[in-house]
């Protein structure tokens, strides 16, 4: 009596059989892709404070990504436009709140990156920054610009808009992170 072969065998054999010789095209992996993703490592390298130097270039120059015409809010690309609509209406909960009056660029600028290192090692959604809308300033509102520029080029930075007026308008900042 001949034993039958299951189907499946048999299929997985002709399938083997048909494709002998056949080479993989070699693609650049997407990021549709349903493969597993390499593990999140927990330590990151500390980003170095000079990769985010105010190069003294003006605000205006970069207009890729900005929400509005004073550049008081912008959002980095994969961000939905309803995720900074949320922020706007403050409905991400603050974690923390960093106030940069009366601080030099410098001084701000290093306090700043300190305080988004903080809050992601915290992991918390939602920050302000309070730094003034420097009308009283006779050079402009250094730490204003300042402050954006450093959120636009922030890597983990997702999002950031002025504040409502009862919030502190556009003398404050909230600031959508990266969750870790």
């Amino acid at each position: 009596m001949v034993k039958k072969q299951k189907p499946q065998f048999l299929d997985e054999h002709l399938f083997r059989q048909e494709m002998d010789g056949v080479v993989p095209l070699k693609t650049e992996p997407t990021t549709e892709s349903k493969a597993l993703r390499t593990p999140y490592r927990k330590h990151k390298p500390p980003i170095e404070p000079e990769a985010f130097r105010p190069t003294g270039k003006p605000l205006a120059d970069d207009h890729r990504h900005i929400d509005t015409d004073d550049g008081s809010s912008h959002r980095k690309n994969g961000v939905q436009k309803r995720m900074l609509q949320k922020l706007k209406r403050g409905q991400f909960p603050l974690g923390g709140q960093l106030d940069l009056h009366h601080m030099t660029t410098r001084t701000g600028h290093t306090a700043l990156l300190e305080f988004i290192a903080h809050a992601q090692d915290r992991s918390l959604a939602s920050v302000r920054v309070i730094h003034g809308k420097g009308t009283r300033s006779e050079s402009g509102p250094r730490l204003k610009l300042m402050t954006y520029k450093v959120l636009r080029e922030h890597p983990h930075v997702l999002a950031f808009t002025a504040c409502k007026p009862a919030d502190g308008g556009t003398g404050a900042t909230d600031i959508l992170l990266k969750s870790t």
